[in-house]
């Protein structure tokens, strides 16, 4: 007699290995797949459980290859409640975020808080602490080696984190390489971040022995980075037909995988890895093609072996769905134990969450007199301008553009607002002018500003956004929307400023609001939030504001505000 903890049988079974789809019947017992056979079960089999799943199909649990927990603005045990339901099972998390805010024990806190969940949690150790350097941001701490060695003793940790500071790279900055070689030695895997190096420039990167790069891409860096040995990681900005046309025509796509990177509150009830699956048969990949860069391509990928198939041996992670790509999956098992039905999370006591360090603060309070350009008596300055060059990415350009003052404050027109970062300890901040980004009343102020979340500060009068300031730092981190003199919509994110311990049910309804009040104020982007907090992401092309200035991300240098 045959011993089993769970049978499933009446089954069509994704086969990531050969890229089909058969009938048969799936043996569990401790947690793992005894036997994955074709037809029927035999008749001496025992089981605790039996499920006749009537030719429903079963695939694989999803594996996240690249992403950021923060960015859904939620603790892991919240994160874990919202995405399992949607078949994500197990995820690599880079808490870049969180470490430029809180450091080395910022990054431990949520290594803490991501064990005992039924979510698998794998981690990458930031290397972009700061995103660029301490000369042109403040942070809190700055990594080195010592910090990569001491945190890839961590349980879970596989793997340095994206290597955004491609420029320092190709200038053999001695921290840096001090970083990546660290990750060698420790038997880490490394990341990349590559948004705009080809040719001799990307290979002098890739000698840094950097194995991925998730940022957008096009059919001709696709081809570039197989040939030269890369992952190729399409997010939702990459999974264009053209870019799947250019996937499906290569013989061997075990390097193509699909990832989140970042996903807001409001998208993740709508479902997360299923998402970007989703987008790409749309945009012409195969079904099962899609399948596998989800779940065998990142096991495979990460070195997890015993995941991201169904075989025997394997981790009985998987999914039950009415057919192959219909989301949300019917059930949903980790281990063998179902975790999720019908899209909601089965309910279950989850750990709770480490105390927090005592390391994090926000500036203030603020005046209106702390956003006056000069106080020199000048009636006139020429700004280096950012420049939002459309209301679909995060790029942006320069422009100098003379500004009259009236005892130091800006006299706007309507394609200007006024932005100022503020160094979480209150230590530095810069004030300048942004252009084209639609803002044309109230202020809007944000703790979570990628990627050292220093106060950032947008509006086009200086009560407003001292207003707006205030109001985030009273509430302990978060985001503040004014307008006609008065608070009108926050997102509280009370967790180092830039998460939340709220289910997704009760931050969902904030992060809505949040964006209906932004484009009430005239923000054009069609993600006004993401881009609000992408203003100061040093290493964004191709200019950016920091709390030292105006950054050209390319040159990798600062430019004064105005002059």
């Amino acid at each position: 007699m045959i011993s089993l903890d769970l049978l499933i049988h009446n089954a069509r079974i994704a086969d990531v290995f050969r890229l089909r789809v058969f009938a048969g019947w799936i043996g569990v017992r401790d947690g793992r797949f005894v036997y994955v056979e074709e037809g029927t079960p035999p008749p001496n089999i025992e089981a605790k459980e039996m499920r006749d799943l009537r030719q429903r199909v079963v695939v694989p649990g999803f594996i996240d290859s690249h992403m950021h927990i923060e960015s859904s603005h939620v603790t892991p045990r919240r994160f874990a409640q919202a995405v399992l339901p949607h078949g994500t099972t197990t995820v690599l998390a880079d808490a870049h975020e969180v470490a430029n805010v809180a450091g080395e024990e910022g990054v431990r806190w949520m290594i803490r808080a991501g064990q005992n969940l039924p979510l698998r949690i794998y981690h990458a150790i930031p290397s972009c602490v700061p995103a660029t350097s301490p000369d042109l941001e403040w942070t809190r701490t700055v990594f080195d080696a010592g910090v990569i060695t001491r945190l890839a003793q961590e349980p879970g940790v596989i793997a340095l984190g994206e290597v955004m500071d491609y420029g320092a790279v190709l200038a053999n900055n001695p921290r840096l390489r001090g970083l990546v070689e660290a990750a060698h030695n420790t038997g880490l895997m490394v990341e990349g971040h590559i948004p705009t190096l080809h040719g001799t420039d990307l290979s002098q990167y890739l000698a840094w022995r950097v194995t991925s790069d998730h940022t957008l891409t096009t059919p001709e860096k696709i081809r570039e980075q197989i040939s030269k040995g890369l992952v190729v990681m399409l997010q939702t900005k990459s999974c264009t037909p053209e870019n799947i046309a250019a996937v499906m025509e290569l013989v061997d796509r075990s390097r193509i995988l699909l990832v989140t990177d970042d996903i807001e509150p409001s998208l993740l009830v709508k479902g997360h890895l299923s998402l970007i699956v989703k987008l790409a048969i749309d945009a012409g990949m195969a079904p099962i093609d899609a399948i596998a860069a989800a779940t065998i391509r990142p096991a495979r990928y990460l070195n997890l072996r015993d995941l991201g198939g169904i075989a025997p041996g394997f981790r009985a992670d998987f999914a039950v769905m009415d057919e192959l790509a219909a989301y949300p999956p019917r059930q949903v098992f980790v281990g063998g134990e179902c975790v999720a039905a019908d899209g909601k999370f089965v309910e279950q006591v989850l750990p709770e969450l480490p105390a927090l360090p005592a390391n994090v603060h926000l500036p203030g309070p603020f005046t209106a007199n702390d956003f006056r350009f000069t106080s020199n008596g000048a009636t006139q300055v020429t700004a280096n301008a950012v420049v939002l060059v459309s209301a679909t990415t995060s790029a942006t350009d320069l422009a100098r553009i003379p500004v009259q003052l009236d005892n130091g404050y800006p006299r706007l027109d309507e394609t200007l607002a006024v932005v100022a970062v503020i160094a979480r300890n209150g230590s530095s901040k810069s004030i300048g002018i942004l252009k084209d980004f639609g803002l044309s009343k109230g202020a809007v102020a944000s703790s979570f500003a990628h990627d050292s979340h220093n106060l950032l500060i947008v509006g086009r009068a200086a009560n407003n956004m001292a207003l707006a300031a205030n109001a985030v730092r009273e509430m302990g981190g978060g985001v503040a929307v004014v307008r006609d003199g008065g608070v009108i919509a926050t997102l509280h994110l009370p967790v180092f400023g830039l998460i939340s311990d709220a289910s997704l049910e009760n931050i969902v309804p904030e992060f809505d609001q949040l964006e209906i009040a932004l484009r009430d104020l005239g923000i054009r982007h069609q993600r006004p939030f993401l881009m609000l907090s992408l203003l100061a992401l040093s290493v964004s092309p191709k200019f950016k504001f920091t709390d030292k200035g105006v950054i050209d991300t390319e040159a990798r240098k600062l430019l004064p505000p105005w002059e």
